[in-house]
């Protein structure tokens, strides 16, 4: 009876991970842009940075976060992802917004923080990464 128990469990394990490593997995902003930047590791490694216009990221068999060009303001996505707004910061180059959203499962901290969504707006384009933006922009 152990055996058949222990056999199920490992069974109902193994189907778990294949679904969460193969299932479908949009991109987060999916809807918003054509092309997105998949980081494939956290931090501003350009190599570790892909290109894509695919809307399923199973390819990418490990995913740290995303970023995209948009044409949606701050406030939409705030109100699309249900998202709690943390602070600004504002450069020469323009603003950056820091939000959080339970709905994103991408999350790293700043300034003792949560933060999960990055939105720059600046020199007439606006983009948004996911914990935050990594590479240049």
């Amino acid at each position: 009876m152990l055996k058949n128990l222990a056999l199920l469990l490992a069974t109902i394990m193994f189907g778990l991970c294949f679904y969460a490593l193969y299932s479908d997995k949009p991109p987060v902003f999916k809807g918003y842009a054509d092309e997105y930047e998949i980081y494939l590791s956290a931090g501003s490694f350009g190599d570790n940075i892909v290109k894509t216009r695919d809307k399923n990221l199973n390819a990418f068999t490990v995913v740290k976060g995303e970023s995209c060009y948009l044409n949606v303001s701050y406030e939409q996505l705030i109100k699309d992802f249900s998202a709690t707004h943390l602070f600004t910061e504002e450069t020469a180059e323009g603003i950056s917004y820091y939000a959080y959203s339970p709905k994103i499962k991408y999350r790293t901290y700043i300034r003792g923080r949560m933060v999960n969504i990055q939105y720059f707006s600046g020199c007439g384009r606006q983009i948004v990464g996911t914990p935050m933006i990594f590479g240049s922009f």
